[in-house]
């Protein structure tokens, strides 16, 4: 049996912006060394968090976002901006997303239908966002705020506006090393 130590329900980056999120990746390691930028082949927007799943339950996972899917056709999201999660502590650097009210509609459908498969302590409110990398270290997190302003600027330059059409359904297995997200199962938007 497959174990994934984290699963998420994410929209892919278009493939028209990898390159310029690879270029992306590569400049913040340029200002922050120290930091851990997330794995660049698979781009996408978080929008709802699983936490540990067996392979066994991937498939009802599947179909309870397939049966919510139409809440998200034809809406378009707009990604850039400097964000971070941990206020004084910080812990994740991201780009914002600029979203409709179909993602936030959506992601309350999610959280109404898979609460069973959330952690326990997943109370905090949505917000989509991509993750560009993490601070696991207090080493790190100091370096961190001595670049911020840099970082800053670099992230707001970006602004890529895409129609979703797909929802794909993540899965970490951060036993491995390097951790990376697997795509599990692709779901279109129609």
């Amino acid at each position: 049996m497959k174990e994934y130590t984290s699963c998420f329900i994410g929209i892919p980056l278009p493939e028209e912006y990898q390159q310029d999120f690879e270029s992306l990746l590569v400049d913040v390691s340029q200002i922050e060394p120290l930091l851990e930028t997330t794995y660049p082949k698979t781009p996408h927007i978080t929008g709802y968090y699983l936490d540990k799943q067996s392979q066994f339950k991937i498939l009802n996972i599947a179909e309870n976002v397939k049966s919510k899917i139409g809440l998200l056709k034809g809406v378009k999201l707009t990604v850039g901006g400097f964000g971070y999660f941990g206020g004084d502590d910080p812990k994740v650097i991201f780009l914002n997303v600029r979203y409709t009210e179909a993602l936030k509609e959506f992601n309350d459908a999610m959280t109404g239908s898979l609460s069973e498969y959330c952690a326990p302590d997943n109370n905090l409110p949505s917000h989509p966002h991509m993750t560009v990398g993490r601070m696991r270290i207090p080493k790190v997190q100091q370096s961190f705020k001595k670049s911020v302003s840099i970082l800053k600027n670099r992230l707001n330059k970006l602004s890529w506006t895409f129609p979703v059409t797909e929802v794909v359904l993540y899965g970490v297995d951060s036993t491995q090393s390097p951790q990376y997200q697997e795509k599990l199962i692709s779901i279109s938007v129609r």
